[in-house]
């Protein structure tokens, strides 16, 4: 059994809705319903990031603006992240905010960049960079709102593609928003099952990956009336070279983010076997 089949294997074994898409930027790539629409849930931050750049690189805005954390901006239900915990009355960057919507998906920052970039010029430049079906809808609220953004696999991959091959506006802006991108925090669908020498000790010499630089997005629902989601994406790098990657699961029951939740579980046997079939070829997913 080859790596597409395996891995179409595992993608089969549950009910889920499951959506993949990997490239070795060799000239192969690992196809599953890789262009299905999702939920995007928090992966559409990579799209809020990449207009907050364009904006900055077309002067537009500056990194140090400052922006100020209200009570109107403590919205119930939506607090995740860390803002949320502090005081109101506290003044950081656009930049900060930008970090903190990333590396621990603090939605309160989302929410103020969506207002400070605004939602429009949002949806322009994904369309203008080529995403067809990628669209945020609105800021996050879940009270009033029930969809947050779509996209599909391919298009969430292709979106680090452009950043990884320093397409996006200047590659000192490519070089930003890729260590943005690397301090990620919620990532236990790319890691998880991966050699744990690897992962904690990335970057150094000893370890086969360089960095991995991803924005993950989950949504946990009650009710029928939003989809349960995980979904993950982002660069791998390692000593013998990168790929892209992202996997969007939906249509299971367990509804707590926590990490053996069984999309993650099922997530991560999907990239484990990606991974050590890149590394075994020697940069290849196909021998």
């Amino acid at each position: 059994m080859d790596l597409k089949e395996k891995i179409i294997d595992i993608a089969s074994k549950l009910n889920y809705r499951i959506g993949i898409y990997a490239n070795d930027l060799k000239g192969n790539e690992i196809k599953f319903h890789s262009d299905d629409i999702f939920e995007t849930a928090s992966c559409i931050k990579l799209f809020i990031l990449i207009e907050y750049y364009r904006q900055v690189s077309d002067g537009l805005k500056n990194r140090k603006d400052i922006m100020e954390y209200t009570k109107e901006d403590n919205i119930s239900n939506i607090n995740s992240g860390i803002i949320s915990s502090l005081e109101f009355g506290l003044k950081m960057t656009s930049k900060d905010y930008a970090i903190l919507m990333i590396i621990c998906s603090d939605n309160i920052a989302t929410n103020k960049l969506i207002d400070y970039l605004g939602i429009e010029n949002i949806n322009n430049t994904i369309q203008k960079l080529g995403f067809k079906e990628t669209i945020i809808f609105n800021k996050i609220d879940f009270s009033i709102y029930k969809k947050l953004g779509q996209t599909t696999p391919y298009e969430y991959a292709l979106a680090y593609n452009k950043i990884l091959s320093k397409e996006l506006y200047s590659e000192d802006i490519c070089n930003e928003i890729l260590d943005i991108l690397k301090k990620q925090k919620n990532n236990d669908m790319l890691i998880k099952g991966l050699p744990l020498y690897d992962v904690l000790f990335k970057g150094e010499d000893e370890s086969k990956i360089k960095y991995i630089a991803s924005k993950s997005g989950a949504i946990a629902w009650e009710t029928d009336e939003i989809d349960n989601v995980r979904n993950d994406g982002g660069i791998i790098s390692t000593n013998i070279g990168e790929y892209i990657i992202s996997i969007f699961i939906s249509g299971f029951s367990e509804m707590y983010i926590y990490y053996n939740n069984e999309a993650i579980n099922i997530g991560s046997e999907i990239h484990r076997n990606i991974y050590n079939s890149y590394i075994k070829n020697k940069g290849n997913f196909l021998k």
